[in-house]
């Protein structure tokens, strides 16, 4: 009768904990402060095409055409930050 020989146990492999990925979960993104200024001037930049736009196709009286951009800048800002 033939015996038969006793397997060696495999050696045990390192368990590799896998990085958390960026599509999963809430995104909280921040912007450097390097580029807060020129972010910030595109924001404003933005607002005031916006308003422009708005201008040619309905006729915006002065004092609300200033409030309106005050109110987009503001907004912008506040979802970018």
């Amino acid at each position: 009768m033939v015996q038969k020989k006793k397997k060696k146990p495999s050696p045990k492999k390192k368990v590799v904990k896998r990085a958390k990925s960026s599509s999963t979960g809430a995104k909280n993104v921040r912007i450097p402060r390097d580029n807060d200024v020129k972010m910030s001037e595109m924001v404003d930049l933005a607002a005031e095409i916006f308003v422009q736009t708005l201008e040619i196709s309905a006729k915006i009286p002065d004092k609300l055409r200033a409030r309106l951009i005050k109110q987009l800048k503001n907004a912008a800002k506040e979802a970018l930050s």
